[in-house]
């Protein structure tokens, strides 16, 4: 699986790939630290990236709206092309599809899950940080508001880090329902644009890019066990974010459960294949390709290069 995380078999970055090793821009949004008004779950979740709020400046920022038009998707492709020398312009298409959805869909997916907030996606009012590499390393959202559940809202004088710096919400949705009805709008209307791009210069089906993004929304849900310290919260409500989202999001990824050194794990296997084995000698770790049993024995592994508190994504 392509992701954030230098999982065996992802695509190799350079040191710089890594959040915390990045070059950071001369000028940043106002609270752009992991830490301070964004609540510190959120940001494990989101680790090694990170989040902050505002319109940003410096070196590297592009604003969604460019990102996911004729241009930005061109010139996404080229950069990620020229860093991996070799790369098939399929393969190019699968790394970005992968990396830009993943910045897209991780802090909307970690934020409903912990704050029972969704965040707004629209592509003219987010900002992403891109690397030499092709990776995107940050994500801005330009308006600290979005969409929150009744029963999330701070109570009067409760704690005001629990949510973004702001006037308060665009909109209350009285059930987890609707909120999550919201989410799978959000992302879909974000990526649909991307998704077509990208299939207008590839011999890349929708099934296969849609199934990119399937792999990091599933991802996404899958690390708020990093928070939460549940392994089924991500999974259940991953479930049903896909029943929405069915049939745009297509060839959604299948979990895969197993018990490790006493602990119950979820994983899982990608509805479609990342196309990361062309450059390398091995298939990823939630490859469609590899039996159930090398899946495991690969997610083991990888799990005991995390120590403590290592998932299996």
């Amino acid at each position: 699986m392509l992701a954030p995380l230098p999982t065996p078999a992802t695509p190799r970055k350079p040191a710089a790939d890594g959040g915390s090793s990045a070059p950071r821009s001369s000028r940043e949004p106002s609270g752009t630290a992991a830490q301070g008004i964004i609540p510190r779950n959120l940001a494990d979740v989101l680790e090694p990236r990170s989040l902050c709020y505002g319109v940003p400046a410096g070196p590297g920022w592009a604003d969604c709206a460019f990102l996911t038009g004729p241009h930005g998707v061109a010139r996404s492709l080229a950069r990620v092309a020229r860093a991996h020398p070799g790369a098939s312009p399929e393969v190019a298409a699968s790394y970005l599809a992968n990396w830009y959805s993943a910045a897209v869909v991780a802090p909307a997916v970690a934020s409903y899950v912990l704050l029972r907030r969704v965040p707004d996606l629209t592509p003219a009012r987010m900002s992403l940080r891109v690397l030499d590499s092709g990776w995107f390393d940050r994500t801005a959202l330009h308006r600290p508001v979005g969409t929150v559940l009744a029963d999330a809202l701070p109570a009067e004088g409760g704690d005001e880090h629990a949510r973004p710096p702001g006037d308060g919400p665009d909109r209350v949705v009285g059930d987890l329902a609707a909120l999550r009805g919201v989410l799978v709008d959000e992302v879909l209307a974000h990526l649909s644009p991307f998704v077509r791009e990208l299939r207008a210069r590839v011999r890349l089906g929708y099934p296969a890019l849609w199934g990119a993004v399937a792999a990091q929304c599933a991802r996404a849900f899958l690390l708020t066990e990093r928070a939460t310290g549940d392994p089924e919260a991500g999974r259940d409500e991953a479930d049903a974010f896909f029943e929405r989202a069915a049939p745009t999001m297509r060839a959604r990824p299948r979990w895969h459960e197993f018990v490790h050194r006493g602990r119950p794990y979820i994983g899982m296997r990608c509805g479609s294949c990342c196309l990361a084995h062309r450059l390398g000698d091995e298939y990823c770790t939630t490859c469609p390709f590899t039996d159930d049993t090398e899946r495991e024995r690969r997610m083991r592994a990888w799990i005991d290069t995390q120590g403590h508190g290592g998932l299996a994504v």
